[in-house]
């Protein structure tokens, strides 16, 4: 008898590939759009936690090399 709470792997593997599909299949604008919303939601979580006092998530979400380059991103963008 197979357990609705196993991981079926098959699936899940089958929505992960479905999912890359889809975002090779993005034009370059829409692959930033997508980007652009996913940084956007993390600095909202980010912001939330540190409204509420919480620490900061262990181990770190991002490297440092990656909070770098974000404020590099950022940097151009308010020059613009």
């Amino acid at each position: 008898m197979k357990s609705n709470l196993a991981l079926n792997t098959t699936e899940i593997a089958a929505l992960e590939s479905s999912d890359l599909d889809r975002i090779r299949k993005m034009s370059l604008s829409e692959r930033g759009e997508l980007l652009s919303l996913a940084c956007r939601g993390a600095a909202r979580l980010e912001a939330s936690r540190i409204k509420m006092g919480l620490p900061s998530p262990e181990p770190a979400p991002w490297p440092p090399s990656t909070w770098a380059f974000l404020a590099e991103c950022a940097r151009r963008a308010r020059q613009q």
